[in-house]
């Protein structure tokens, strides 16, 4: 499976390049700026898709052999799959005892999302400064992503009651879960850019992550109570 994965990979460079190399030409001969700039964020994507099939196909291959202490918490989770597929790629959480290193390695994993997503959409709000109200997905997504960075942050700088630590985040985390924000339940729309195609997507990507990491959560609050 993995050696077809990146077969499909180099396919996937091989048009990258192919494409990279077009819009290299002169603009007069070929395409405009404005083409040639949609052209290389598009390139971007693909390359950013391909790495993500290849990094699935080896987490997979990596659950197939996850320990109990993973596979247990994560069975009474609402995603069993994806939670046993990226804990399992993590030789921390690999050799966590316990439900709390596993749900901290979770959280850090969504966080590492937002990161990323709060730095794109920062940078393309200053592109954007002055030049009238920023596109509504931007907004929405900006707003979420900071929500949720905020909540992340203030968890994993809290150290002195691990207990209220915890029931704080639950306590996010059941209000925000409960209604989804615009960036989740209508975004992206049709004139989204890529740059906001790719910020709605990340935060996509930690929104369906919270909910495992909510599981998780839960199962130490009640070992606590």
């Amino acid at each position: 499976m993995l050696a077809s994965v990146l077969i499909s990979t180099d396919s996937l460079c091989y048009i990258c390049i192919s494409i990279t190399q077009l819009i290299r030409r002169p603009v007069s001969s070929i395409i405009s700026q404005g083409v040639r700039s949609k052209l290389m964020a598009a390139v971007g994507l693909l390359v950013l898709v391909g790495l993500q099939v290849v990094v699935g196909s080896m987490a997979a291959q990596e659950a197939g052999d996850a320990p109990a202490s993973i596979t247990g918490p994560c069975s009474r989770t609402g995603d069993k799959k994806a939670c046993v597929e990226l804990l399992s790629g993590i030789p921390e959480a690999r050799k966590a005892t316990t439900v709390g290193p596993l749900a901290e390695l979770y959280l850090q994993a969504i966080a590492n999302h937002t990161t990323e997503a709060k730095a794109m959409a920062t940078k393309l709000l200053a592109t954007m400064k002055g030049k009238g109200v920023p596109p509504v997905c931007l907004q929405q997504c900006t707003a979420s992503v900071d929500t949720l960075s905020n909540a992340l942050a203030a968890f994993f700088s809290a150290s002195a009651d691990v207990n209220k630590k915890y029931r704080d985040l639950d306590g996010f985390l059941v209000g925000f879960l409960k209604q989804p924000p615009i960036c989740m339940s209508a975004c992206p729309i049709r004139s989204c850019d890529m740059e906001e195609v790719t910020i709605a997507d990340k935060f996509h990507q930690a929104w369906k992550m919270l909910g495992v990491a909510h599981d998780l959560i839960t199962q130490i609050l009640g070992t606590k109570s």
